[in-house]
C-alpha cells in the first residue's frame, strides 16, 4: 500500500486529465496552442475542484523545456516540470496569501517581477487563497497585475471571489471551477479504486461522491480512509466512517413514522444521538430523504435525481405510505425544527419533538383538498358570521393506499365552530415576535365579522392595544388570509356586548 495520499498520487499532470471541468480544459489548451497567454488569471470555485492543480499544470505547460514553445502536453520529466511538481522551481513561486497578505509582501512580490526567468520562458506567481490579501496589498498589486513585464504571469486561486477587489477581477481572466457531479466523481473513484485494488461496490462509491459535496479531493480522502478497513467496502461502511446516518437507521425511523410507533421512533432517535450522531446531521438526512420521496411521488423513474442514501427500491416502498401533501407538510415541520435547533439548549429534545410531529396523526394541517373561502361561526348575537380560514372538502376519513399513491389517511381538519376564533388568535400569537407576544397574550379574539374584528383585552392594557391596532390588524389579515384589510376594535373585559 502506497504511503502517498490518493489525492496527491492521482493529481492530474496535464490539462487533458482534468476531471469535470471541460470548458476550462478547452480554454487553457487553446490559449497555450495559440500562444494567447493573459498576464493574469483568477481561478475561483469550491474546495477540491482542481484550482491549484490547474495552476501548476498551466505553469508546466508554459515552461516545459522539451519543446521550443509552450505546449498543452508538458513532458513531466524535464528539469522545469519536475521542479514545479516538487514546488522547488526558481521560476514558479507558489505563495500562500493567507500568511503573506501584507503591503510589504506585495512590494516584495513586485520587486521579484522585474527579475528574468532562470530556466523557463515565464516567471509565474501562483497566489493561493488570494482573497486573504488585505485591501491595501491588493491595491498595491493592482498596477503590476494590469501591466506586468512580458515574461510574468499571475495566477490567483480563491474559494471566495467576492472578497477579491472588483478592480483586481476586472484585470484577470476569470475561470469558474464548478463543483463536480456525482457521476463524474464516481467514474474517477472507480478508476482509482481499480488501480489501487480496493474492493468497493458502486453504492459505496455513490455514497462517497454525495458526502464529498462536489469536491474530488474530499472524495479521494474518504476513499483513502475506507480502504483502511481492509474489507469489501459497502455504503454502510462509508456512512459509518464519515459519521453519517446509515440506511438501516434511516429505514428504522421511517418505518416507525409510517406505522405510528412512538416508542420505536423515540428509541431509534435516542440510539442515534447516543452513538454520536448530532441532531443537525440526523435532520439533514431526514430532509434529504423526504426530498427523495417527493421526487419518487412526482417522477417515479427519475433515479438520477435521488441524492439520499436510500435506494430507489426502498424509497418506492416507503412512498406508498404517504400522499404528496403529507410529504410537503413533513418538509415544513423539518424546516421549523431546523430553525429551532440553531438556538436550542437541548437539541436532542427538539429532535424528538420534530420526529413526533412527523407522525401522520400529529401533522398540523389536513392533507385534503383545500380552498380559500369563508367559514361561518356563531357570534354573540347567534347569527352565522364569516371567519376567514381553510375550508376542507372532505370529512376525516381513512382508506387504504394503493400503488398509485392514493391517500391512506386524511389528516384531521380544522373544526368549523366557535373554536376557530381561538385558533386564529393562537396563530397570531405563534407568528408574533417575542417582544409582542407578551402583550398579545392579554387579549382574546371574541368576534370576526366580514372585515371587522373585536378584541377583548385586560383593562390595564387597553391603551397599549389602541396604539397598536394597525399592526394587530395586519397580523390578523395574514392569519385569516383575508383579501381585505381588517379593522380592529378594542373592548375591555367588563364592557357590554357592544363595547369597543
Amino acid at each position: 500500500m502506497s504511503t502517498v495520499a490518493l489525492h496527491h498520487k492521482y493529481r492530474p499532470q496535464t490539462l487533458a486529465e482534468l476531471v469535470g471541468q471541460p470548458y476550462i480544459k478547452t480554454a487553457l489548451t487553446n490559449a497555450v496552442k495559440h500562444l494567447q497567454i493573459a498576464p493574469a488569471y483568477l481561478l475561483t470555485g469550491s474546495r477540491g475542484t482542481g484550482k491549484t492543480s490547474t495552476a501548476r499544470i498551466f505553469a508546466k505547460s508554459l515552461n516545459c523545456l522539451n519543446t521550443k514553445k509552450p505546449t498543452d502536453q508538458p513532458c513531466g520529466i524535464c528539469q522545469s516540470c519536475r521542479s514545479i511538481e516538487s514546488s522547488n522551481s526558481l521560476d514558479v513561486s507558489e505563495i500562500d496569501a493567507a500568511s503573506h497578505n501584507g503591503v510589504d509582501d506585495a512590494r516584495a512580490l513586485i520587486e521579484r517581477c522585474t527579475l528574468a526567468p532562470v530556466v523557463g520562458r515565464y516567471r509565474i506567481f501562483i497566489l493561493d487563497e488570494s482573497h486573504q490579501l488585505t485591501t491595501q496589498s491588493q491595491n498595491a498589486l493592482l498596477k503590476c497585475i494590469e501591466e506586468p513585464p512580458p515574461h510574468v504571469v499571475f495566477i490567483l486561486c480563491t474559494t471566495e471571489q467576492h472578497k477579491v477587489l472588483p478592480t483586481i477581477i476586472s484585470r484577470c481572466q476569470v475561470l469558474n471551477f464548478r463543483t463536480l457531479s456525482v457521476q463524474a466523481i464516481v467514474q474517477h473513484l472507480r478508476i482509482v479504486a481499480d488501480a489501487e485494488s480496493i474492493t468497493i461496490n458502486d453504492s459505496a462509491l455513490s455514497a462517497i461522491a454525495r458526502l464529498s459535496d462536489g469536491g474530488l479531493r474530499d472524495a479521494l480522502q474518504l476513499l483513502g480512509q475506507v480502504r483502511l478497513l481492509d474489507t469489501a467496502i459497502t455504503a454502510h461502511h462509508v456512512m459509518e466512517m464519515a459519521g453519517g446516518v446509515t440506511e438501516t437507521e434511516l429505514m428504522a425511523i421511517f418505518q416507525a413514522i409510517s406505522t405510528n410507533n412512538t416508542f420505536n421512533l423515540l428509541q431509534v432517535a435516542r440510539e442515534l444521538v447516543d452513538s454520536g450522531k448530532t441532531p443537525k446531521l440526523i435532520l439533514a438526512n431526514l430532509l434529504q430523504t423526504y426530498r427523495d420521496l417527493l421526487i419518487i411521488k412526482s417522477a417515479p423513474q427519475s433515479q438520477a435525481l435521488l441524492t439520499g442514501c436510500l435506494s430507489h427500491t426502498q424509497l418506492t416502498a416507503l412512498a406508498k405510505h404517504w400522499n404528496f401533501d403529507t410529504l410537503n407538510l413533513s418538509l415544513a415541520e423539518l424546516q421549523k425544527a431546523e430553525s429551532y435547533l440553531r438556538s436550542a439548549v437541548n437539541a436532542a429534545v427538539w429532535l424528538e419533538v420534530c420526529l413526533l410531529n412527523l407522525m401522520p396523526g400529529l401533522l398540523p394541517v389536513a392533507a385534503t383538498k383545500t380552498v380559500n373561502k369563508p367559514m361561518y361561526d356563531k357570534g354573540h348575537s347567534g347569527k352565522l358570521l364569516p371567519t376567514f380560514g381553510v375550508y376542507t372538502t372532505n370529512k376525516v376519513t381513512a382508506k387504504p393506499v394503493d400503488d398509485q399513491g392514493d391517500d391512506r389517511k386524511l389528516l384531521p381538519t380544522v373544526a368549523a365552530n366557535s373554536s376557530n376564533l381561538a385558533q386564529i388568535w393562537q396563530q397570531v400569537l405563534d407568528t408574533a415576535k417575542p417582544s409582542s407576544h407578551k402583550l398579545l397574550s392579554h387579549a382574546k379574539l371574541v368576534k370576526l365579522q366580514d372585515d371587522k374584528a373585536i378584541l377583548e383585552v385586560t383593562p390595564v392594557y387597553r391603551q397599549k392595544f389602541e396604539g397598536n391596532k394597525q399592526a394587530i390588524a395586519k397580523m390578523l389579515q395574514r392569519a385569516t388570509q383575508s383579501p381585505k384589510p381588517i379593522t380592529v376594535l378594542i373592548k375591555t373585559a367588563n364592557y357590554g356586548n357592544h363595547g369597543g
